[in-house]
């Protein structure tokens, strides 16, 4: 399967690297049902089934789920989509961070600089998650 990179993302990518470091593991384009565990596994519906995350950042202690979202998220049932999402990660341990369009713009244009990097520290300042 070919690697979809959406608008931020690479940006998105260095900016946790050069936050969280060597100590943690990178990865993209994650199916949502490979960070469920247990029984959880049983209830993944078929359209969850291809259902991919953007960014997953795994820590020793925590794995974050990083979504860079446009504005097709603003839908009511992809609004919905991704908060059914979003708790199900949350109850499999997982932390979500939306970083979205139009609180992101910098972050949006790819560009990694001090004003993409402080729109990123500040959603994860927001959910503790800053280091």
């Amino acid at each position: 399967m070919a690697e979809i990179i959406g608008h931020g993302e690479r940006a998105t990518i260095q900016i946790l690297k050069s936050i969280y470091g060597e100590s943690a593991e990178y990865l993209t384009q994650v199916k949502f049902k490979d960070l469920l565990k247990g029984e959880w596994l049983d209830t993944v519906t078929e359209r969850q089934e291809k259902e991919t995350l953007d960014i997953v950042v795994k820590l020793p202690v925590k794995t974050i789920v990083v979504r860079v979202q446009d504005e097709h998220h603003n839908g009511d049932i992809t609004a919905k989509r991704d908060l059914v999402q979003r708790k199900t990660l949350e109850w499999n341990d997982c932390a979500v961070v939306d970083l979205w369009y139009h609180d992101c713009p910098e972050l949006w244009k790819d560009e990694v600089n001090e004003t993409s990097k402080d729109e990123v520290i500040t959603v994860l300042k927001s959910l503790g998650l800053y280091p």
